[in-house]
């Protein structure tokens, strides 16, 4: 899950809060990914690797991050895409890009990209909105990707693999 270009609407807790919430949510992709099974949302089996976007994260610059307006900025998701360091050199990446937390609305909004790791060309992308529920930062917010995963049905082009 890449964090570094989302916008929080509304909220009360810190940028900070929302940094450790953004790692502590992409660490539960390993530790609990039989809840967040990613498989199931794209209808092919994948591994889940978070090793670069838990450097990327951090480096983000979430100055302006919070708001009190949903006006989310353009997002060159092609640039974002080729700019990514991954470990793999071929194979199909796909990465969950957060676009809007929305507090008063108990909702996240997230692109779903699909892309060629080798020629970094994006194959499927589509927004995907999921409800947020649950106690503290991450959970309230991992619920959301939760809802994503286990409502959305997969693309119909998904092959096996």
């Amino acid at each position: 899950m890449d964090f570094t270009n989302v916008k929080v609407f509304a909220a009360e807790e810190s940028e900070a809060d929302f940094i450790k919430a953004f790692d502590g949510i992409n660490l539960l992709f390993v530790s609990e990914s039989d809840k967040y099974h990613f498989p199931r949302l794209l209808g092919r089996e994948c591994f889940v690797d978070i090793e670069m976007v838990m450097k990327l994260n951090p480096a983000g610059d979430y100055s302006k991050m919070k708001g009190y307006s949903r006006e989310t900025k353009q997002i060159d998701y092609e640039a974002l895409v080729k700019g990514y360091t991954l470990s793999q050199s071929e194979g199909t990446g796909v990465i969950m890009v957060a676009k809007l937390i929305d507090k008063p609305a108990a909702c996240a909004t997230y692109n779903l990209i699909e892309f060629d790791i080798a020629t970094r060309q994006i194959l499927n992308q589509r927004e995907v909105v999921g409800k947020a529920r649950g106690f503290g930062l991450r959970n309230y917010w991992a619920y959301s990707v939760y809802h994503i995963i286990w409502t959305t049905k997969a693309p119909k082009t998904a092959k096996k693999r």
